[in-house]
């Protein structure tokens, strides 16, 4: 008998866990949604050369959800930023993009892609060739009738 009112004190604990166990597989365990929100208006901020908004956008995503994507960006932000010789976004730049190689050793960055400076190559490159006159080519000659041939009488 006790190994009977075991068993149900068992089964009836693990008919009551299933539906919890249904639920936590549809719950992500970060708000990826949220962290992408946050990784695209720092995108915008690089692109707009507003670097403490993507710092802010970028720390704001790594917090949310810590991904190598995340922490990648967020120190290329602090590497513009530290362009200017501020020595603290500098190192602030080399740490996290050692946390974001941490994450994921083969990342590889793809959506962000800023435009090359402008070298002499660029300028002549953009600039349209000048318009040459369209060169005059004969008309083609109209095609010369031949002359009938005589039918026989």
């Amino acid at each position: 008998m006790r190994t009977n009112r075991v068993s149900a004190v068992v089964l009836s604990i693990l008919l009551g866990l299933a539906p919890l166990a249904g639920y936590a597989a549809e719950d992500d365990l970060f708000d990826t949604k949220a962290a992408t929100a946050h990784r695209e208006k720092g995108l915008a901020a690089l692109k707009a050369k507003n670097y403490d908004a993507a710092v802010a956008e970028f720390e704001e995503s790594a917090s949310i959800s810590p991904e190598a994507e995340a922490f990648y960006y967020l120190g290329y932000a602090y590497y513009l930023k530290g362009r200017a010789g501020d020595e603290e976004s500098r190192k602030l730049s080399l740490e996290n993009f050692d946390k974001a190689y941490e994450i994921d050793p083969n990342f590889t960055p793809t959506r962000f892609k800023p435009e090359p400076p402008p070298t002499q190559e660029n300028v002549q490159q953009q600039e349209p060739a000048p318009a040459q006159p369209p060169t005059e080519q004969p008309a083609p000659a109209a095609p010369q009738a031949e002359p009938a041939a005589e039918q026989p009488k």
